[in-house]
């Protein structure tokens, strides 16, 4: 009776002090260490980066969001779990890391291994049949948060949730972003209706789609969003209100992670603008690229000299998707197919790591042109559109 008053706070410093460990059903998790307050909840895995500003403080105080990080105030991914101590009455949590790169250098450093090595750890944890653990949550920093949760979403063939999250503030500051994003992500990761969407990132109050996201602002905590499509739920008191039944996006691929060639090929992603020089494309294929995205103006579109040396370097073996620069939008491809291929519903950064994904798993030509074209031809070029003449995939 006396335990059952001991406060939240001590009774997770406790537990994280000494975890509780847990006989498991399967060979898979038998190194895991549950962090626990009650055997019968449902079990998570916490992929930690180790790196983000959700784990970073500030030497400078409370107002500083800008120049925070160092030793100073940073967390564990067990001392964020003290710190959030309600996910303990949700879930119970084993951390695995994966904190490869320069250590403090931020994600900015992260590559596709990162992805890569996630992806297959989570499909012998968390997809084996014999697994009882119900989902996972990763925390990473956040400028390049949505390439990695992107990479897992196209590797990762499994129905349980994968829920990414990090801050735009540092545990430091006023007003600090990172607790309700962790709790809400653990929420959504033992949630039955988060099952079955894909991959899906956990910020600001909402939830969005991996495949769809991008970090639209460098410093405000509402940065996180998929521009056409929108959010798939809202937290409202940490519970999720999903707007739509599960589904998965549209044009969303798999790529088994353990058939890739190691490591992936070289893409580059060059950035289309006025003037631009498409000697850029004959340095990057030179320098190793075996293939090459463009942020094309508008939808896509490339300049004369640009559309050339992309179909010179065809010849070569060199694969140029192009990709559209704004925001909001998709590249539609012409209704001939082409030697250069449309990025589709991908912004550049997505495309770069689907293009990795496919060259990787030994697509030619064609079947790469069908991975990113072939669900806007469908919808484009049809019975209903035959005023256009051309072969239609």
């Amino acid at each position: 009776m006396l335990q059952s008053v001991i406060t939240l706070s001590l009774l997770v410093s406790a537990v994280i002090a000494s975890p509780t460990r847990i006989p498991k059903r399967d060979g898979h998790n038998a190194d895991l260490t549950w962090i626990s307050k009650d055997s019968s909840l449902p079990k998570i895995m916490l992929y930690n980066t180790g790196d983000g500003t959700i784990l970073s403080g500030s030497a400078n105080g409370r107002l500083d969001t800008n120049n925070y990080g160092g030793p100073i105030g940073r967390l564990t991914p067990e001392t964020l779990i003290e710190s959030v101590g309600e996910v303990l009455d949700i879930a119970q949590i084993a951390v695995v890391n994966f904190t490869g790169g320069r250590n403090g250098a931020g994600s900015a450093n992260a590559d596709s291994d990162r992805f890569l090595n996630i992806s297959m750890d989570a499909h012998k944890r968390l997809c084996n049949p014999d697994s009882d653990i119900v989902g996972a949550v990763m925390i990473h920093g956040t400028n390049t948060l949505a390439d990695t949760v992107f990479g897992v979403d196209l590797t990762l063939n499994c129905s349980k949730p994968f829920v990414a999250t990090g801050s735009m503030r540092p545990n430091s500051a006023l007003s600090a972003d990172g607790p309700s994003n962790f709790y809400d992500a653990v929420r959504t990761a033992i949630h039955p209706e988060a099952r079955d969407r894909g991959a899906l990132i956990a910020m600001n109050d909402h939830l969005v789609s991996a495949f769809y996201s991008t970090k639209t602002n460098g410093n405000t905590v509402s940065t996180f969003l998929a521009p056409d499509q929108g959010y798939i739920a809202q937290f409202m008191s940490g519970q999720p209100y999903f707007f739509y039944s599960p589904s998965l996006p549209k044009a969303r691929n798999y790529f088994d992670p353990f058939k890739l060639s190691s490591p992936l090929p070289k893409v580059d992603v060059l950035y289309g603008h006025q003037g631009f020089d498409a000697d850029l494309l004959y340095s990057a294929a030179k320098n190793g690229a075996k293939g090459i995205v463009i942020m094309g103006v508008g939808p896509g579109a490339l300049s004369t000299a640009a559309s050339k040396a992309a179909e010179d370097l065809y010849t070569q073996g060199v694969i140029t998707v192009a990709s559209f620069r704004p925001y909001f939008g998709l590249s539609v491809p012409s209704p001939e197919t082409e030697m250069i291929i449309s990025s589709g519903v991908l912004r550049g950064e997505n495309a770069r790591i689907q293009l990795q994904l496919a060259l990787g798993a030994g697509y030619d030509f064609e079947g790469i042109q069908k991975l990113f074209e072939g669900e806007v031809r469908k919808a484009v070029y049809n019975d209903a559109t035959t005023f256009f003449n051309g072969t239609v995939l």
